[in-house]
């Protein structure tokens, strides 16, 4: 949606699995072409976009390896960057680059889908030493012209910034929705105001999907609860002992580090 709405003379052709899905991509004008085959769908493409699962990306990509275009440019938009540039990087060579885009809610599907989800959107590219220059230039182009704001950074940062801005979020709601299930009367949640539904809005999100991002990332968000545990024990105690000066000092800063973030308003997160 968002290449069409801003480079309608590009061609699209888009590959997946489902051809009822396909179907509704042609007849809504987003693709040139579509098929359930990713050799034919990727024939004669410059950019090749990868798009599923972390999980899956391994076998799409090893399915394209050797079949596309000597000047074909590979990239993915997978949450986690150091699992998928070990096993893509070899490949495609120089002509791979990790990227992820930071955008989009707990709603999944064409239904959630928006023209202007990456506008004013972080994205992350992921070069290693060997990248080719001017495949990284193209990449970086084909974001920025979707409106992202571009960031490099090594597999290894990446996936260390994303366990503790993502996939540790999503983890924490989970396990809250799962806490208040377990500790709670049944029909005690519809008395929830908006900082439970706020907290536990990415727990609406797919639990297969989000149980492969975590396994990917496993050894930087299992490293993350461990921190955040910390910060919860030392709640708890601040609790326990009745340190209300310690208590006031733990919320006082992190309410001034929160409030200087330059964060979208509430109703403009997506």
């Amino acid at each position: 949606m968002a290449l069409r709405s801003r480079c309608p003379d590009v061609k699209i052709s888009v590959w997946g699995r489902s051809n009822e899905r396909l179907r509704e991509v042609l007849s809504r004008g987003l693709a040139d072409s579509v098929s359930t085959d990713p050799v034919i769908a990727a024939q004669g493409a410059g950019l090749v976009i990868l798009c599923t699962p972390v999980g899956c990306m391994e076998e799409l990509a090893a399915s394209l390896a050797g079949k596309l275009s000597s000047e074909a440019i590979v990239t993915d938009a997978g949450s986690v960057k150091l699992c998928v540039t070990k096993k893509l990087a070899p490949l495609f060579g120089g002509r791979f680059i990790g990227g992820h885009p930071m955008a989009g809610s707990e709603r999944s599907g064409l239904a959630a889908a928006r023209a202007d989800l990456f506008n004013e959107a972080p994205c992350i590219l992921t070069p290693l030493p060997s990248t080719d220059h001017v495949a990284l230039q193209v990449v970086g182009a084909f974001w920025t012209s979707l409106g992202s704001l571009i960031t490099t950074m090594t597999p290894e940062e990446h996936d260390r910034l994303v366990a503790r801005m993502s996939h540790l979020p999503h983890a924490l709601a989970f396990a809250l929705v799962n806490l208040a299930k377990q500790s709670l009367p049944e029909d005690s949640l519809k008395l929830a105001g908006g900082s439970f539904r706020g907290a536990t809005r990415v727990a609406s999100s797919s639990p297969k999907l989000w149980s492969g991002i975590l396994m990917e990332n496993r050894r930087e968000t299992a490293s993350a609860l461990r921190e955040m545990s910390g910060f919860l024990d030392s709640i708890a105690e601040s609790l326990e002992q009745e340190q209300s000066d310690s208590l006031l000092d733990f919320l006082t800063r992190a309410k001034e580090y929160r409030d200087s973030l330059p964060l979208p308003a509430q109703d403009e997160i997506s």
